[in-house]
Formats: structure tokens, C-alpha cells, sequence
């Protein structure tokens, strides 16, 4: 009996594992063959232009430069070769493209782990810091709301894009539902596949009895009242509704369902137990288990409930979960936290790999950041889809970002010397409204503060993301009101807020993207100026 059961097991194993395969072959052959492929193509086409940058002396983040420039060859592209082959073009580049987009929230991790790493600050000017960055956030969020809005009026809306956006709107929740049940059923989906996916049912509301085209309850004979008047038999007896059980799941179907469900952490608890930490004790090499472990406190940051995840945002519940981890395994190592923490970002990143500097070896924090810049470039992908409503509305868009840009600029480094808060911190405020790759140049130029502006630029995301949609409610800006939204959230929240945007409003995020790129471009352009830059370190107090 025992052997009976023991060969039971293993053929419910054995068509559980041929299961798997079956429903994640495509989606494995797109994580871990395509995707690397394309990633590893646009950091060269990065590296590329980051080269060509090099050349003209001048500071410049080359993923933005990208981004801009996939976008103009994509308009290049359709102008040439048509719309057909174009979205052809588009495709292969989605491939690795929407893998950067979809884990862009862990790719700003990094910036947060290493925050014990930068200058301790004193608890006074850590008040006066947070005070600025709340305050100074909702004023400039809602001065772009604002004079956004006022253009609108002004220049007058676009009729056929309102008409557009409002059959986006009146048709959305049908569109979720509708996306939601194809993409639960799509066979190795990026979701993993459930239960239902497994074994169909027809819904039960597909399954009621049809009533006769003559119902003889409703035949009337001469002298009788009017059929109108009779009770309707289908309101005193309502239909019977057939009810069909689902075929119960083999304990093969039963496995193939978790492991399919479960594979990404499974894949990278494996990586992290049997590669990482082996590699990591034996050749003092961090990053197999250090990249392996972000992912998964990443994955544990996705499982907070989506009400609660707004609030307790992914990266936030990440970061401490990593440095926590960190700790952990430097202590077992014989280390201490600052060395687990300069093993987890050793500045090695793909640029310098690709110059053949392999020493010190890249980090966990390194491997991120270098996929980060595949998600800056990949921005251009809605910026593409929705070109028609950005031509449509391109003052409205350049006039803010030119506005908030400046008056971050000139605004913030005067106000900070106003309340006696320090120097290169306070030149650090000026790309506090930036995405993480354009902030730390800009501040670079600027002489500011690096670690403080990875706070403050993931922090802008983030509180975006939490209170921006409210702030917008509040402000009285209407939803269908897509270029204001964008714009706004754009300019004062950067990438994190069009990662949420791409989500919950396509349209909003292409307008983010480009203000957000514009916004970028118009800074760290302004920063790379000598005399501007001595004026602004003027008025931080840096010469006084």
C-alpha cells in the first residue's frame, strides 16, 4: 500500500511539473530570455548616448536623453514607415519596456537602503527639512494645478479629446472587468494562474431557462380581462436558475495552480538559499543574495491589502525589511552594517562595466539603479501612444514645467538660507521634484547634498502618491481633466506618481512622463551653467 501511494505521489508530481511547464513556458521564455535580451540592448543604446554626452562636457542623465530620443525616432518611424511597422517596433520594445515599468517602485529602493550611509543631520534642521519639503510640496503641487487649469481655459480644450476621455471614463469600469477576466485567463500570465483558470465555469446568470416565445399563461379567451392585467407568472414564480458545480481539481492541477502562483518566489528563495548566501560566505561576494533578497521583501511589500497599500507604499515597507536583512547577514559574516550596506551599492554600474571597470564588483543597489534607467527610457511608451493629445496641448504642458522649474530653482535655496538650514542641503531643494536620475545630477552640479536628494526626490513620489490624487479632489481639478492631472502629478512627483498613473490613468501618465522628462531637462540644463549655478549658490548663503 505504501508503494502505491509513494507511486500515486509521483505521478501527481510528475503531472504537476509537466502542468507548470506547460502554462509557464511563455511566460518564462519572456522573463528570462527576451526580456534580459532587451534590457541589455537599451543600456548599450544608453551607454551609446551617455558616451556622445561625454564628449561635449556636459552633465546630462543619458537615460532622459534616451527616453527623448526613443520617443522623437518613434514619431520619426511612424512619419517614414507607417503606422503598421511602427507598432511592430513597439513591440519588441514593450518586451522589456513594461518589465521596467511594472518593477520600477522596487528599482527605488536602493535609494532608501543606503539612507544610514549619508550625514548624520540634527534634529532641528531635520524639523525645518521636513517642514519645507511638506509645505513647499503642496504650494508648488498646487500652483502647477492651477495655472495648468487656467491654460486649459484659456487655450480652450481640445472637444474631440474630452469626448475621447469621456467614453474612457464611462466605459472603465467594463474595461477593468473585462481586462481583468482575459488577463486570469491567459495561460502563463504574468499573474500567475488560478484556480478558476484551470477548470472554466459557464456563469451561472449564462444558465437560466429560456421562457417560450408564447407563453400560454398570457392567452386570454373572449370576455377575459387583458393579459396586462393578469400577474406576471414570472414575477410570482421567478425562473430556476441551473446550477453547474465545477469539475473538482486533480491534486496535480491542485500543485501546478500554487507553484504557477508562487513560481517568482520560488525562483528567488532558491536563488537567494542555494546560490546567494553560499557565494556571498564563501567568495565574499554580496550581490547574488542581496539582489535576491530585495525582490523578495519587495514581493512581502506586495502583499499588503491594495486599501492599505496606498499608504504603506511598497517601497517604504521594502526598504526596512532589506536593511533589517542586511544587517542580519553582515553580523553572521563578521561585519557590520556599513559594510553590508557599501556591499550593496559599490557605484559599479553598467556604464562602467561597459568601459571594462569591473573593480569593485557591482552591487545589488548598482544592478537596480542600471534597470532603472531601461524604466526612465521606457517613459516614452505612453508619451507615444497619446502623441495626438500631447501636440494638441503642448503649451499647457510646457508653460507649467518651465515655471515650477524655475521657481524651484531660484525659490528654494533662498528660503532655505531664510531659516538658517545648511548649505549643500539646501541646494539639494531644487531637484527635490525630480525622478532619482535627474535629481543627483542636478544636485551634483549644484554641489548639493547627494544622499539628502535621494530622500527628497523618492520622497516627493511617494507622498505624491498618497495624498496627490486627494490634493487633486480638494483642488477642485475634474477627472476627466487628464492633462492637468498628469502635468501636476508629473512635475512634483516625478516617476513614482507616473508609475501610479499608469496604472489608474494611461492618458494623465503620458502628460507625467513628458512633464516630468521636460521638468528634468529644463533643471539639470540650468544647473550645467557656471554663472547660474554661482547665483544659486548665492543665494543658498554658500558664500557668506
Amino acid at each position: 500500500m505504501i508503494i502505491t501511494q509513494s507511486q500515486s505521489i509521483l505521478k501527481d508530481a510528475l503531472d504537476a511539473t509537466t502542468l507548470v511547464a506547460r502554462l509557464s513556458w511563455p511566460r518564462l521564455l519572456v522573463s528570462w530570455i527576451y526580456t534580459p535580451i532587451g534590457l541589455l540592448l537599451l543600456l548599450l543604446a544608453c551607454y551609446g548616448v551617455n558616451s556622445a554626452i561625454a564628449v561635449s562636457h556636459v552633465s546630462f542623465p543619458a537615460s532622459v536623453a534616451c527616453m527623448i530620443l526613443l520617443f522623437f525616432g518613434l514619431l520619426a518611424c511612424n512619419a517614414i514607415l507607417g503606422d503598421k511597422r511602427t507598432r511592430q517596433i513597439v513591440r519588441l520594445i514593450e518586451i522589456p519596456g513594461n518589465f521596467s515599468l511594472r518593477y520600477i517602485n522596487v528599482l527605488f529602493c536602493p535609494a532608501f537602503v543606503l539612507i544610514p550611509l549619508g550625514s548624520a543631520i540634527g534634529g532641528v534642521e531635520v524639523a525645518k527639512l521636513l517642514g519645507l519639503f511638506i509645505v513647499g510640496y503642496v504650494v508648488v503641487f498646487t500652483i502647477t494645478a492651477y495655472i495648468t487649469r487656467g491654460l486649459m481655459f484659456i487655450l480652450g480644450t481640445p472637444k474631440r479629446a474630452m469626448a475621447e476621455r469621456a467614453e474612457e471614463l464611462g466605459a472603465g469600469g467594463k474595461e477593468q472587468e473585462l481586462g481583468t477576466l482575459s488577463n486570469g485567463a491567459l495561460l502563463g500570465s504574468s499573474e500567475g494562474t488560478s484556480l478558476e483558470t484551470l477548470s472554466p465555469v459557464v456563469p451561472e446568470e449564462d444558465l437560466v431557462v429560456p421562457s417560450p416565445t408564447h407563453d400560454p399563461n398570457r392567452v386570454t379567451g373572449a370576455g377575459e380581462p387583458p393579459a396586462e392585467a393578469l400577474p406576471d407568472p414570472a414575477a410570482v414564480h421567478p425562473p430556476a436558475v441551473l446550477r453547474q458545480n465545477p469539475v473538482p481539481l486533480s491534486r496535480a492541477q491542485l500543485w501546478a495552480a500554487w507553484i504557477n502562483t508562487y513560481l517568482d518566489w520560488l525562483v528567488y528563495s532558491t536563488l537567494f538559499v542555494f546560490i546567494g548566501n553560499p557565494v556571498y560566505y564563501a567568495a565574499n561576494y554580496a550581490m547574488p543574495a542581496q539582489l535576491s533578497l530585495t525582490i523578495l521583501a519587495y514581493f512581502t511589500a506586495l502583499t499588503v491589502p491594495p486599501r492599505w497599500r496606498r499608504y504603506f507604499h511598497p517601497v517604504l515597507v521594502a526598504s526596512p525589511i532589506i536593511m533589517i536583512a542586511i544587517y542580519i547577514m553582515a553580523l553572521i559574516h563578521g561585519q557590520t552594517f556599513g559594510d553590508g550596506l557599501r556591499a550593496y551599492r559599490t557605484n559599479t554600474r553598467y556604464i562602467q562595466m561597459f568601459q571594462g571597470v569591473t573593480n569593485p564588483k557591482p552591487g545589488a543597489g548598482d544592478f537596480l539603479s542600471s534597470v532603472l534607467d531601461v524604466s526612465i527610457i521606457s517613459l516614452a511608451l505612453p508619451m507615444y501612444q497619446y502623441r495626438a493629445e500631447l501636440k494638441r496641448s503642448f503649451f499647457p504642458i510646457i508653460i507649467p514645467t518651465c515655471a515650477i522649474s524655475l521657481a524651484s530653482l531660484f525659490g528654494y535655496p533662498p528660503l532655505c538660507h531664510a531659516i538658517s538650514i545648511e548649505p549643500t542641503r539646501a541646494l539639494s531643494f531644487p531637484s527635490r521634484s525630480l525622478t532619482l536620475a535627474l535629481a543627483q545630477p542636478a544636485t551634483q552640479n549644484l554641489s548639493g547634498d547627494l544622499s539628502l536628494v535621494a530622500v527628497i526626490a523618492l520622497g516627493s513620489g511617494i507622498l505624491g502618491v498618497i495624498i496627490g490624487p486627494q490634493l487633486l479632489t480638494w483642488l477642485r481639478i475634474p477627472e476627466d481633466d487628464y492633462i492637468t492631472r498628469g502635468v501636476t502629478m508629473g512635475g512634483n512627483s516625478s516617476a513614482i506618481a507616473t508609475a501610479l498613473l499608469l496604472t489608474t490613468d494611461p492618458r494623465a501618465a503620458a502628460f507625467s512622463s513628458l512633464s516630468m522628462g521636460l521638468f528634468g531637462a529644463i533643471t539639470v540644463g540650468l544647473s550645467s551653467v557656471p554663472a547660474l549655478v554661482r547665483i544659486v549658490q548665492g543665494l543658498a548663503g554658500l558664500y557668506s
